[in-house]
């Protein structure tokens, strides 16, 4: 009896496993995933909607023009590309026929979209006006070596603009240089009168109770000031444009003015080196107003000098103080020299400065070569 409860017990014990393991076994089943697509089928992958658009197929330089033959199989320039619907920029062309006969205005990278912010008609004119930034004219001036920082200037710089000016006095209403001219009217029976004639000056009266005219013992001495006035403005161009027909490198340069020879070299009949221009065209992308500045600056013969900005430095604008001889006496505390019973020999009638024209036309010495 008890040998066959035993046994009764171990196989309930064996039949509840079974049931156990066949469960687990059942639900793994249920949870195994799919098997592998055979060898060659595709498994199904969800896309997300796709719009082709406009991009360029190669690198593309500012100013192409886009043409039928540049859209052309194998290698067009132009061509359509599937674009994630969601990521499509604004701006995006959908339709090649848009982009035919236009022209960029910026580079076209290849795989990028070509927007429609990039592209204007195809230009009638010349390339310069590509360059020029919207809302701002070109402007040209003659610089010279330390006008334009030593030819520093190169296309893209931005620069700031310093003019110098020789002010006199005028006659408002005659609108020439004081002082007047004064002839003597009347009485015009008296000879000493018609014969009375000079600049006009200042009456004083001299110790001695005599009533003079006090005239200039030398013409009137311009009043120098120098200030900052156009500012933030793109160097588009140093030299000449290069004309039609012409390669970009191939620009013309002014001709050069020889240095004057030396001595030794007239001597030796020796020719000079070919020096850089005296003067060269400077072109500047500047606002209307910036351009009438300039050109009024020109016209009345001030100086003008150009100042390099800090690679980066093309937005904030400054207030300057005018700079003139009262400026320097009293911000660098310049002080007028009392008259003495006593002074320097020799005397020293002038301050030698530099040779604008010397400095302009000089070339540094070239090495000696080894003998």
């Amino acid at each position: 009896m008890r040998g066959g409860r035993l046994l009764l017990i171990i196989g309930g014990i064996l039949v509840v496993a079974a049931l156990a393991v066949g469960g687990i076994l059942l639900m793994k089943g249920q949870k195994a995933p799919q098997e592998p697509a055979g060898e060659g089928e595709m498994t199904p992958v969800s896309q997300e909607p796709q719009v082709e658009i406009v991009v360029a197929a190669q690198e593309l330089s500012k100013g192409t023009t886009i043409t039928e033959e540049m859209l052309q199989e194998p290698a067009p320039a132009v061509t359509l590309k599937p674009w994630p619907e969601d990521e499509i920029p604004m701006g995006a062309i959908t339709d090649l026929e848009e982009v035919v006969g236009r022209t960029l205005r910026t580079d076209a990278t290849p795989d990028l979209p070509i927007l429609a912010s990039m592209l204007m008609m195809a230009p009638t004119g010349s390339s310069a006006a590509l360059q020029i930034p919207e809302g701002q004219v070109a402007y040209a001036l003659p610089v010279s070596r330390y006008s334009s920082v030593a030819w520093a200037l190169q296309p893209g710089d931005y620069v700031d603009v310093i003019i110098s000016l020789l002010l006199v006095d005028l006659d408002e209403e005659f609108q020439t240089i004081e002082p007047n001219q004064a002839r003597c009217l009347s009485p015009s029976d008296d000879p000493a009168c018609v014969g009375m004639g000079g600049p006009m000056g200042r009456l004083e009266v001299m110790p001695n109770g005599w009533l003079v005219n006090l005239t200039p013992a030398e013409t009137q001495r311009p009043r120098l000031v120098t200030q900052l006035t156009v500012q933030n403005a793109k160097v588009l161009r140093v030299g000449d444009w290069p004309q039609e027909g012409e390669e970009e490198g191939e620009a013309i340069e002014p001709t050069p003015t020889p240095p004057i020879p030396t001595e030794a070299e007239a001597a030796g009949g020796e020719t000079p080196a070919e020096t850089r221009p005296v003067y060269a065209p400077l072109t500047l992308a500047v606002s209307r107003q910036d351009a009438m500045v300039l050109d009024y600056a020109q016209l009345i013969g001030a100086h003008i000098t150009f100042v390099l900005r800090r690679t980066g430095d093309n937005k904030d604008e400054v207030s300057t103080e005018s700079v003139t001889l009262q400026y320097m006496m009293e911000q660098f505390n310049i002080e007028v020299p009392e008259k003495s019973p006593y002074g320097v020999d020799p005397r020293i009638p002038s301050l030698t400065g530099v040779d604008l024209q010397a400095a302009t036309e000089y070339q540094p010495e070239s090495e000696t070569p080894e003998q």
